[in-house]
């Protein structure tokens, strides 16, 4: 049975289709006979790093997807269960990118996510990561992802803290108001015992959107900066 491979730029998958590499610098990455998709970001950059996400879906269990990466990628292939999930990594031949495709049984299917990273000759500082946006002392940033194929450049950072909801809201409003940024009407109110609070704020034609929610690990914000 012949496979099918799309290159990460291809706007769509269609199990019938024989895609062409369409850019050199970005590898193309192989699917399973059947699969369709479609790509999520084409350009964006991933706590400092270069990459493209694609997704897709086969009507296959996951342990048959595993075994086709497997027989791609040979013992070159890293298998790390995560939160439920299959994640398959594969380092390429010429140690430009890091490919990693997470696995998630949907039914009769899999559904999957592929992400290819450019791998620098330097790594970004880790300072770097969410740089500009203020936060709370003590408060840890998981991701900054900027969307380079959208025309405002949508960036989301993610972070986690020990305070509370209302206090991380309250610490933006105080934060944002003297950049010129106003303050919408929440639907529910920011409270003390909230479990989640969500605040929009406007200046001119910038949005941001600050979402803080309790979880077993702390309190997790979302930033949306439009």
């Amino acid at each position: 049975m012949k496979h099918r491979r799309f290159p990460t730029t291809a706007l769509a998958l269609l199990a019938s289709a024989t895609w062409p590499a369409v850019a050199a610098d970005w590898p193309e990455v192989p699917v399973p006979e059947g699969a369709k998709g479609e790509i999520v970001s084409d350009d964006m950059l991933y706590n400092g790093l270069h990459m493209r996400t694609s997704r897709f879906t086969v009507p296959l269990p996951v342990d048959k997807v595993k075994a086709f990466y497997r027989d791609e990628w040979g013992r070159r292939m890293i298998d790390t269960p995560h939160r439920g999930k299959s994640v398959l990594g594969y380092p390429t031949r010429d140690a430009k990118h890091y490919i990693t495709v997470e696995l998630t049984q949907a039914g009769n299917s899999t559904q999957g996510q592929i992400g290819v990273m450019e791998l620098p000759k330097k790594p970004p500082s880790a300072d770097s990561i969410g740089a500009g946006f203020a936060r709370m002392p003590d408060t840890t940033v998981a991701e900054d992802i900027v969307y380079l194929d959208t025309p405002a450049r949508v960036r989301t950072i993610s972070m986690v803290n020990r305070y509370s909801p209302q206090q991380n809201s309250d610490f933006y409003a105080r934060n944002l108001a003297p950049k010129g940024y106003v303050r919408e009407p929440a639907k529910t109110p920011c409270k003390t015992n909230s479990a989640e609070c969500v605040v929009r704020y406007v200046n001119g034609d910038k949005r941001i959107t600050v979402s803080s929610s309790k979880s077993q690990a702390g309190t997790v914000v979302i930033a949306v900066i439009e």
